[in-house]
């Protein structure tokens, strides 16, 4: 599969968005965008087919941070991106890799488990 990010409240109309998108472009990224009405999808669906038709429910209290999904990435490509968004001054405190456990989660519970985690993090 060819790799690619999901972007979340990462619009193209915003700073971040643009830089993102940007470095994402130099490293072959495809890049999808998810809206809040997507966000009630698993992320299976997402990935491979960024839901266009769903039939998913939005969420009711969809997630309000900016979060980055990367799929489909090995590890050195994974090092290089980190590495290229560092040097652009890009930072997504929210993102998570794709793995054959969150696959199935929808997309709002994998935003609200990392926010927990990073939280968790922050208070150690």
């Amino acid at each position: 599969m060819r790799p690619k990010a999901l972007l979340y409240h990462l619009d193209a109309d915003t700073e971040t968005g643009r830089a993102l998108r940007a470095v994402l472009a130099a490293e072959k990224l495809l890049t999808l965008t998810v809206t809040d009405a997507q966000a009630g999808e698993t992320v299976k669906r997402l990935v491979t087919t960024n839901a266009a038709a769903s039939d998913a429910a939005p969420p009711e209290d969809p997630p309000q941070e900016a979060f980055l999904l990367l799929c489909d990435l090995g590890g050195r490509q994974l090092d290089r991106l980190l590495a290229a968004m560092r040097r652009a001054g890009v930072s997504v405190p929210y993102k998570a890799v794709l793995t054959p456990h969150n696959r199935d989660w929808t997309l709002a519970t994998l935003i609200e488990e990392v926010v927990r985690e990073h939280e968790a993090m922050k208070m150690q």
